[in-house]
């Protein structure tokens, strides 16, 4: 009878309050700092005051404003209260991962009123044991009592604990690989949320929804979702660094190593902060993927190590993640025995969990499994192209913009290089993880690049390889040899340094690699380039046809075949299709006006070129 009017005169409100429709808003700095900064904390907002102290990470003071409220209250005190603090500080310790922690205050604690007459209490019992389910790797069953949570809540019109049910079964359908069910129930979660005005949690399901995105599919609208979250204010630190550290990977993925540190280093800072078991794990595995990247798999060694200290057990996922950059460490170092053993470890946990992560992992390094995509994984097939080193995959890389990969894919170490890719079009400028895509490079860029490449060249050997040109003319050939080398330092922005001046010519300070197709990467000591071999923009042909004009090199040759395809054209027009510098264009004009191939039209502004009409003999 004492519980029951307890219940009747306190618990009722337990829930109802301002500050507990405040604390559903997201508004938790303002509730710590009106209440318990103030040392002013009402018992029927004493859970709520608690969770909002869990979710600044100050869970400390949570857990010593519960234990006081406890020690001056009997044992009959409301149940909504202690149900409340219960989960609140036991989904703090899950999420940190201290699972003992949380399983005393979840299961052991919470278990005994799964059949309490109150569904409000129910629902947030069924949600701790969901949570705790979940964290340790057991998704089916953080889904089905994630649905009677859902019940209760819906029973005792707990909206909020209703949208964080949806929202965890969203959670577990993701887990074991079924993105799509999974996204759209977290959505689902989503829209609660704002039709009820729960700010806060919306940006954390956004978050959870961006980050699953960008886990299997590797598109740039996935990264952009995560970029823009990041913008926004967040309200917890939760969702902050798990959108820092999956910016983190994947702007490292995608050739942007400088900004990948830099939110990994946020991302540090705020899980000192907190000082939270598990979210130093989360930074952990983000840097290996930034290192493996930046300084090559070997290096993400004494990461390993660490992160293997720190990951319990049952936290699934880490340990999936972490299995496969064992396996990826152990195979660059020639460690078959490890190797073995960590691919036999992760071969056990899939079969036991079928979490998703575990299957990608041995997508990626299992040999004896097949290549191709599994359920809704776009990425892992990628990844395994590049642990395996098929080039095939390279032009699917380079259109996703996944950059960072291009290096190890090709079988290179992290470094400096220019990577000339004819076939798409393009050359790559790297800079240990930083990499730069310069489309359509000019086509006398490679040619120019090919001849720097093999030491110091002379300006007469550039005159004679990039124009084809016998006799070098310092006074005549000085100025473009000047104009090409400084336009082919524009192109190569933000590395104009990378090509080099000396007294005797010009020099690339990194060096080029050619991707001829499929074949293999060029030896990283060997010339790309015989030195007796002078590349060319055209094969040289002995034409014996009388009507066909004779071939003249240089220039002159380029002019001509340009005028040879237009009607007519102005110096400017013909500079910036040849890609010459006028001046270069305006001498091989005159030259050709002089043999009477090519006549002048106009004057001034309105002058223009065309090829003079052959006569018939």
């Amino acid at each position: 009878m004492a519980r029951a009017k307890q219940r009747l005169e306190t618990g009722s409100a337990v829930g109802t309050s301002a500050l507990a429709h405040q604390f559903f808003a997201g508004r938790y700095a303002e509730i710590i700092a009106d209440t318990y900064d103030r040392g002013q904390v009402d018992d029927v907002d004493l859970g709520f005051v608690v969770g909002a102290l869990t979710f600044v990470d100050r869970v400390d003071e949570a857990i010593g404003v519960y234990d006081a409220w406890r020690a001056r209250t009997s044992d009959g005190a409301d149940l909504r209260t202690q149900a409340a603090c219960r989960f609140f500080i036991g989904l703090a310790a899950a999420r940190a991962g201290y699972f003992e922690r949380s399983r005393r205050l979840l299961v052991t604690e919470g278990f005994r009123f799964r059949h309490d007459s109150d569904p409000w209490v129910r629902a947030l019992v069924f949600q701790g044991l969901a949570c705790q389910c979940y964290f340790t790797g057991r998704y089916p069953g953080a889904a089905r009592l994630a649905l009677r949570a859902q019940q209760g809540a819906h029973e005792a019109a707990f909206v909020y604990v209703e949208m964080l049910a949806t929202d965890m079964r969203g959670h577990s359908l993701v887990q074991m690989g079924q993105l799509q069910r999974g996204i759209s129930t977290l959505e689902q979660a989503n829209r609660q949320a704002q039709r009820l005005g729960l700010t806060n949690n919306a940006f954390a399901v956004d978050t959870s929804i961006a980050t699953y995105v960008t886990r299997f599919v590797p598109h740039a609208e996935a990264l952009e979702r995560v970029e823009a979250l990041l913008r926004r204010r967040a309200h917890d630190s939760y969702s902050r660094r798990a959108l820092l550290t999956e910016a983190a990977v994947q702007r490292a993925l995608r050739g942007r190593r400088t900004e990948a540190r830099e939110a990994l280093e946020d991302a540090d800072r705020d899980a000192l902060r907190g000082d939270t078991r598990r979210g130093k794990v989360v930074s952990l595995l983000a840097r290996m993927w930034g290192t493996r990247w930046q300084h090559g798999p070997a290096a993400c060694a004494e990461l390993v190590e660490q992160a293997r200290e720190l990951i319990e057990p049952r936290d699934v996922a880490f340990r999936a993640e972490l299995l496969g950059f064992e396996i990826l460490v152990a195979r660059t170092g020639r460690d078959d025995e490890r190797e073995q053993k960590a691919l036999a470890d992760l071969r056990e946990l899939w079969r036991d969990t079928h979490h998703a992560y575990a299957k990608g992992a041995l997508r990626q390094f299992d040999r004896d499994r097949a290549a191709g995509a599994f359920d809704e994984d776009a990425l892992s097939p990628i990844l395994r192209a590049v642990a395996q080193r098929d080039p095939s995959s390279l032009s699917r890389i380079l259109s996703l913009g996944l950059l960072g990969v291009v290096p190890e894919l090709l079988g290179l170490a992290p470094g400096r290089r220019i990577i000339l890719i004819p076939s798409e079009d393009l050359l790559l400028l790297e800079d240990h993880g930083d990499i730069v895509v310069r489309h359509r490079p000019p086509r006398w860029c490679p040619v120019l690049l090919r001849i720097l490449a093999s030491g110091h060249a002379t300006k007469e050997r550039i005159v004679q390889g990039l124009w084809g040109l016998r006799a070098y003319n310092p006074e005549l050939h000085d100025p473009p040899v000047r104009t090409t080398i400084h336009r082919l330092r524009t192109f190569l922005q933000p590395h104009p340094n990378w090509i080099e001046v000396g007294d005797s010519g010009y020099r690339t300070t990194v060096p080029v690699h050619l991707v001829a197709g499929t074949e293999p990467a060029l030896s990283e000591t060997a010339p790309l380039w015989e030195e007796g071999e002078v590349p060319s923009l055209e094969p040289a042909r002995q034409v014996a046809t009388a009507r066909v004009a004779p071939i003249v090199v240089g220039p002159e040759q380029l002019v001509y075949q340009r005028l040879v395809e237009l009607d007519h054209a102005s110096v400017p027009q013909l500079a910036r299709t040849l890609e010459l510098s006028p001046s270069t264009v305006l001498r091989a004009l005159r030259t050709l006006v002089d043999e009477r191939r090519v006549e002048r039209l106009g004057f001034a502004r309105a002058t223009r070129y065309r090829r003079r009409p052959e006569r018939l003999t």
